[in-house]
């Protein structure tokens, strides 16, 4: 058995007997955004399957936004800078963790790796809603519980939505007109 695997089942374990400690909620926390930035990084939304439960709004986002990166030809490099834990809160198969959060970003240029746009740091604080599925923890929903930081000022997609996106203005809707 690989480390990463007997630790997510000893994680499983501890998690299935009641309370969930800030460490144990902690590496659920990571677990997730460490698929999440690998999934940004080469364009594969797939990579999020393991910590992601199926057709849920968190999965949904994640797919839209990293799809639109793809189609520009842009990557996110992502890296979770600091992490800590404010909450968490277990009702049966249910768990609530709250976060505040500090992360580095960079937009960075399929293929060449080259920056595209200004590098950010961003604070965000975040609900992280999971639930016990299959006994597995997965993620069904985040939000911010206030209002993002940004520290970039601009977003690399100052393309027409046109040239992202092939489909949007080349036919009218049935029925419609252009």
């Amino acid at each position: 058995m690989k480390p990463g695997i007997f630790a997510s089942a000893a994680l499983v374990l501890s998690l299935a007997c009641g309370r969930v400690s800030d460490k144990e909620a902690r590496t659920l926390v990571e677990q997730y955004n460490q698929a999440v930035c690998e999934a940004y990084r080469h364009c594969d939304v797939l990579l999020i399957d393991p910590v992601v439960a199926p057709n849920c709004v968190a999965g949904k986002n994640l797919t839209g936004l990293i799809g639109v990166r793809a189609d520009m030809g842009i990557v996110l490099d992502a890296k979770l800078e600091e992490l800590q834990i404010t909450g968490v809160q277990r009702k049966k198969d249910r768990l609530e963790i709250r976060t505040q959060e500090r992360w580095s970003y960079l937009d960075r240029r399929m293929g060449s790796g080259e920056q595209v746009g200004q590098a950010s740091v961003d604070r965000y604080e975040v609900l992280y809603l999971f639930q016990n599925l299959k006994g597995m923890w997965m993620v069904t929903e985040t939000r911010f519980t206030a209002p993002p930081q940004v520290g970039r000022k601009t977003m690399p997609w100052l393309m027409d939505a046109k040239e992202a996106h092939a489909m949007i203005g080349n036919e009218p809707a049935p029925g419609g007109k252009r």
